[in-house]
C-alpha cells in the first residue's frame, strides 16, 4: 500500500510538508528495509474539504436512493467470482471509485488524487447519481 507524503525540493533538499505525519508513520513500520519513491506531482493534491463533501453529501445520499430504490444488496466482483454482499456506504464508495474515478484507463485512489482529479471525480459522482438514481446531491453551502 502506497502512503503519499507531500513535500517540494528547495536547493536541492527535499523537504516534507508534514514532517510529524512521516514520523509517526515510520515508527509504526517494522524493522527492515524500505524504499522511497519521489514523483513529481501532477497538480496540488485534493483539499480536505473535497473530501469532506464526498463523504457528507455524495455517499450518504446515494446510498440513501440505493436503500430507497430496494437495493440492499449488491453483487461484486472478487476473483472472477459473483459474491453478493449487503449494501453499506463503504460498497458505495467502491462503487463510485470503479465508476467515477477512472483516469487515463487506470482507478485512481482518492488518496492519490489532485485537486483537479478529486473536482472531476466529485462532479462524475453528482452525474453519475442524477442519471441512474434520479437523486439530486445537495450543494456544499447547504451543509
Amino acid at each position: 500500500m502506497k502512503y503519499p507524503h507531500h513535500g517540494q525540493v528547495v536547493k536541492g533538499a527535499f523537504t516534507l510538508n508534514r514532517p510529524e505525519i512521516y514520523k509517526a508513520y515510520c515508527k509504526g513500520l517494522r524493522e527492515g528495509k524500505y524504499y522511497i519513491e519521489i514523483h513529481k506531482a501532477k497538480g496540488p493534491p485534493k483539499t480536505p474539504e473535497q473530501l469532506a463533501y464526498y463523504f457528507v453529501a455524495i455517499i450518504p445520499t446515494v446510498f440513501r436512493q440505493m436503500v430507497a430504490d430496494g437495493n440492499d444488496k449488491m453483487f461484486v466482483n472478487i476473483k472472477g467470482r459473483s459474491k453478493e454482499v449487503p449494501l453499506t456506504e463503504d460498497v458505495v464508495d467502491q462503487m463510485l471509485k470503479q465508476t467515477c474515478a477512472v483516469f487515463d484507463g487506470k482507478v485512481v485512489n482518492k488518496a492519490d488524487m489532485t485537486m483537479e482529479q478529486a473536482s472531476i471525480f466529485i462532479d462524475r459522482c453528482i452525474r453519475w447519481a442524477a442519471r441512474w438514481l434520479s437523486c439530486v446531491i445537495p450543494e456544499a453551502k447547504s451543509l
